[in-house]
């Protein structure tokens, strides 16, 4: 019985309602922001960029961890990312430091890489997330959350269900903690899918 990043098997998922899945979907994301506001309070407590709207589940399948049996239909995750551009940073690998730290203190599993002329360091949380910081030499230094995959009983009606009440609108920047929250279950349905 294979558990997701949740800690729930397939079976324990088959008997939720979709209800059931879309705050289950919520619960993940709300995570998500507060792993991501806790990493970013590491090196930088004022404005990141948005990478890009975060609120829609990604489609599963593959994932920064293999759970075997996902495919696109029965699974999905969520990622966040956010960049910050230091003054006069040059993606210099000591930048690195702060961040390893801050995963260290939170005993969390660490990976530190050099790519090309960009460093990065990955931290494994242990229960289902990992994180990316990386630094370029433009100075551009990005942050990125990543769930690892969640079974669900069907990946387009809980993708539909989110898109269905999402304003799709997000912050070009925002600080640390900021976000929009995700509509509940009995908010209207203001999206129609493209067919």
């Amino acid at each position: 019985m294979l558990k997701d990043a949740a800690g729930l098997t397939q079976e324990q998922v088959r008997e939720l309602t979709l209800h059931q899945e879309y705050d289950r979907y919520r619960d993940h994301y709300e995570h998500m922001q507060r792993l991501l506001e806790g990493a970013q309070l590491a090196v930088h407590d004022g404005e990141w960029e948005w990478v890009a709207g975060d609120g829609i589940p990604g489609i599963g399948g593959d994932g920064v961890a293999p759970l075997p049996g996902a495919d696109t239909k029965n699974s999905y995750f969520l990622t966040s990312g956010r960049i910050w551009m230091p003054p006069g940073a040059t993606g210099a690998q000591r930048d690195l430091d702060p961040m390893i730290e801050y995963f260290e203190h939170q005993g969390w599993a660490i990976d530190q890489r050099a790519i090309s002329d960009s460093y990065e360091v990955w931290a494994n949380t242990g229960d289902g997330w990992q994180i990316n910081y990386s630094l370029r030499t433009n100075g551009r230094y990005s942050l990125d959350v990543y769930s690892e995959l969640f079974w669900t009983n069907d990946a387009l009606d809980l993708s539909t269900a989110v898109y269905g009440r999402s304003a799709l609108q997000w912050p070009d920047d925002s600080v640390p903690g900021e976000h929009p929250v995700p509509p509940s279950w009995e908010s209207p349905i203001i999206n129609q899918p493209e067919i």
